[in-house]
């Protein structure tokens, strides 16, 4: 027990001797990667290399993993985008648990509110809160499974919807259309096109949408509000959207930390970017309280 005890201290001795290095290896694959793949080169006005000896100077401060990867995420935050982050390996797969290393913009607080669906007076109102699990990809499907029959039309709320993954919205949107409604530009890779899921075939329903949206919308949201918008297969509601559609690059480091580096940007297919402008409505309504009633209106052919 005595000769165990021994041993246990001394590999223990040899890992922390070990860890600055490796913390300090850490933090220089994560500044790298801001460096070598954001895509913005001036970095959204920030002095990268000055960030990166100022955080290189921190790493004395650093005890264990937990705090390296609290610092490295507080580095990433310099570049004020809302996007782009360092999740510990224990984030990572709270958050990404099933979809290996993809990004999400992590903007709202645990837990996601759930989606929620209403059917009534021949219209489906599907709310989603984010575009992260699979739980509102699959209500709207099973929605539209129950209610299409019977349904006159349907409603996407996506009101304060701050995003998430791209192949979720790529998901979202296959429901209603098929084909390549988005661009990624990104930098040294140009205009990367983005196809829905799936790509071709008969969407699940073709009768009319109007999706709800606010400046609470961001990112991936935007971006299916945008192109479902561009196709002509909806009509908008409410008032711009954010504007903040960079797309994340996931990056995994050995232990289970990811990087999301915003390494472009949405757009649709042709024309200019959502980035910095958002998504305009066609119907411009200020109150939220009326908004939905203004989709019903729509659907319903009321005066």
């Amino acid at each position: 027990m005595r000769r165990w005890g021994v041993g246990f201290f001394l590999l223990l001795g040899l890992a922390l001797a070990q860890s600055p290095q490796d913390f300090a290896l850490h933090l220089e694959q994560a500044w790298r990667l801001v460096k070598e793949r954001y895509y913005d080169p001036s970095f959204n006005g920030v002095d990268w290399e000055a960030v990166g000896q100022r955080y290189r100077q921190k790493l004395p401060e650093v005890q264990d993993w937990e705090g390296l990867y609290r610092l490295l995420d507080q580095m990433y935050a310099e570049l004020g985008d809302d996007h782009s982050r360092v999740l510990s390996p224990a984030q990572a797969q709270r958050y990404l648990g099933g979809e290996r290393c993809l990004g999400l913009p992590l903007q709202t607080p645990e837990p996601y509110q759930p989606p929620q669906v209403r059917f009534g007076e021949g219209v489906v109102v599907v709310r989603l809160s984010n575009l992260v699990d699979r739980a509102g990809l699959e209500a709207l499907q099973a929605a539209i499974r129950r209610y299409e029959a019977q349904a006159v039309g349907y409603v996407l709320d996506l009101r304060g919807n701050p995003g998430g993954l791209a192949l979720r919205m790529a998901e979202v949107a296959g429901v209603f259309l098929r084909g390549v409604p988005w661009r990624l530009v990104s930098r040294g890779l140009g205009a990367v096109p983005l196809p829905t899921v799936p790509f071709w075939g008969q969407p699940q329903t073709q009768k009319p949408l109007v999706v709800l949206i606010d400046g609470g919308v961001n990112s991936a949201a935007e971006g299916l509000a945008g192109a479902l918008k561009n196709a002509g297969r909806a009509y908008l509601i409410g008032t711009r959207s954010a504007g903040n559609t960079e797309a994340l690059t996931p990056y995994c480091f050995p232990d289970g930390g990811v990087a999301l580096v915003a390494g472009g940007v949405l757009a649709p297919l042709v024309g200019p970017t959502w980035e910095g402008r958002g998504v305009e409505p066609d119907l411009v309504v200020e109150d939220p309280a009326e908004q939905l009633e203004a989709a019903l209106r729509y659907l319903l052919k009321r005066p």
